[in-house]
């Protein structure tokens, strides 16, 4: 197993309450933001350099500067920070620098059995998801645009927005379910409990989602997941791409894939068990998966076998959504970069305008 460390601090709020755990694992952020980079450098060339110098401005520069190390011009550099950027608000967990109720927006699946407390209090929401990743989605996407902005700040930005849109396209990230057994929410799958084809042990719905196919950070890994998922699904294989815009409708993203989650994440045929300490706090959760995490330790010895079937068409429908964000990430950057270049022309044209106004006489 590796890369797991990025859920350890996340978890701390995976309680009964219903609140969501980490992202996309680590090699699916990377490869997402492979992909992103490769588009903006076939389309926009003349980006690369300006992002890289960006990046070196980020508030928290030290991974970045440790990601570039060893590559050996500026293109190069400029790209291992931008894959390192998308997983940057996962590694900063714990840190003044965290987030946590960016990295979802969960909308609700209601089983037959819930509660008539627990369906008043979903409709109490009036259709808002738990999470706050669309808003904040908006908010990158407008401070990467903004010409008042530092380059600091968009670094930041940029780093935010590539994690939550990653975050968006994982069927666990907008959705929650309500039943008899998940009174308050299974907290994004993080308490729903299935066999890991590949480790052979018992992990949560959320992980098995999580990390899916991609399992290494390698960056050698990272590039050959991206040049595969590219091939195997160009942009003409995405209806859903239109033309690129800036501020996007986030929404639509959460709530598409959302409806992946009711077909099939939820509706594939999937059985799980939750776990049977229903008593514990979020601490002794944490306390479990942190075990599970840095061990291989699972808090459950047995849970149902992830079917055949299912497995193979997670692993199809994962590759996808990492494919489609990389495309979509691509577009609104390069939106926002030329709204930036157009404002800062503008504003350089009516200050040139301003100086040459002729005096006022008497002045």
């Amino acid at each position: 197993m590796s890369c797991r460390s990025s859920f350890v601090l996340g978890l701390v709020l995976a309680s009964a309450s219903g609140t969501a755990v980490s992202a996309w694992d680590h090699p699916s952020h990377m490869t997402t933001a492979a992909i992103a980079f490769a588009e903006i450098e076939r389309q926009r060339p003349d980006l690369i350099e300006p992002l890289g110098l960006m990046l070196m401005k980020h508030p928290d520069p030290a991974p970045f500067w440790v990601a570039a190390s060893g590559a050996t011009d500026s293109r190069e550099r400029a790209r291992r920070m931008f894959i390192q950027a998308a997983r940057w608000p996962d590694d900063s967990k714990g840190t003044s620098n965290d987030r946590l109720s960016w990295h979802s927006a969960r909308y609700p699946i209601i089983a037959d059995d819930v509660s008539p407390e627990t369906r008043a209090l979903i409709e109490a929401r009036e259709g808002d998801p738990a999470g706050d990743a669309i808003e904040a989605l908006q908010l990158q996407a407008a401070v990467m645009a903004n010409p008042e902005a530092g380059a600091d700040e968009r670094a930041l930005a940029l780093t935010w927005f590539l994690h939550v849109a990653g975050d968006i396209h994982q069927p666990m990230h907008v959705t929650d379910l309500f039943s008899a057994e998940y009174p308050t929410g299974n907290s994004a799958g993080a308490q729903s409990y299935v066999w890991d084809p590949l480790l052979d042990s018992a992990t949560t719905l959320h992980i098995l989602w999580d990390s899916n196919f991609f399992r290494s950070t390698a960056l050698g890994d990272v590039d050959r997941y991206a040049v595969e998922l590219v091939e195997k699904y160009p942009r003409s294989a995405f209806e859903q791409l239109g033309a690129p815009s800036k501020t996007p409708d986030f929404e639509a993203w959460a709530r598409e894939t959302h409806q992946i989650a009711v077909d099939f994440a939820y509706g594939g045929g999937i059985e799980f068990v939750s776990d049977p300490d229903k008593g514990q706090t979020a601490e002794q959760l944490v306390g479990k998966m942190v075990k599970y995490i840095l061990f291989g330790v699972s808090p459950l010895e047995d849970a149902p076998e992830v079917p055949a079937e299912y497995w193979e068409q997670l692993q199809e429908v994962a590759q996808q959504q990492v494919t489609l964000a990389g495309y979509r990430m691509a577009d609104v950057i390069i939106a926002a970069a030329d709204s930036l270049i157009a404002e800062r022309s503008l504003s350089g044209r009516i200050l040139d305008a301003a100086d040459n106004v002729p005096e006022r006489a008497g002045e």
